[in-house]
């Protein structure tokens, strides 16, 4: 092979491997109703179903008690329908967090932490709701592994 050809492959190559990040793994953990009261505490979700159009809509509050200041905290929906293709893949978002400010949801949260909050909203039609899931993810640094907390919207789109 000619040198230059060699060059610009290795070059590809590592160019591919410095964009890659620092952490190998992402821990997932499937969040349901059992272990979102015994063991992850510091998430709440809440949930109102609105029907006031042709195609009913739920709302989603997540909030997040932050186990230290130190933990960044980020969003991502993906919304996916059972009626299209194999996968049914339609879009996958951030969800932009925000402080708790009020709502109902706060009657829940001690005083103390209600300042700390991170709270993440968003809304999606019920027809979509079987397949689409949403993610909190928990970083601790830019460098450290994250840890991704997901729910699948149908589950706990059905509560009274």
């Amino acid at each position: 092979m000619k040198p230059k050809i060699i060059l610009c492959l290795a070059l590809v190559f590592l160019c591919s491997f410095a964009t890659q990040r620092a952490y190998g793994y992402v821990a997932e953990i499937q969040i349901n109703h059992t272990n979102l009261k015994t063991d992850f505490s510091f998430l709440k979700i809440k949930t109102v179903r609105i029907g006031f159009t042709n195609d009913p809509m739920v709302f989603f509050t997540v909030v997040v008690i932050p186990k230290d200041k130190h933990y960044i905290y980020s969003g991502n929906l993906e919304i996916n329908d059972t009626n299209t293709g194999s996968h049914g893949y339609i879009v996958q978002t951030s969800v932009q967090a925000r402080k708790l400010t009020g709502g109902t949801i706060i009657d829940e949260i001690p005083k103390p932490l209600r300042a700390k909050c991170i709270v993440f909203e968003f809304g999606v039609a019920v027809k979509y709701l079987e397949k689409s899931e949403f993610r909190v993810e928990e970083f601790y640094n830019e460098f450290a592994s994250p840890t991704d907390y997901c729910f699948n919207l149908k589950e706990f789109a059905d509560e009274k």
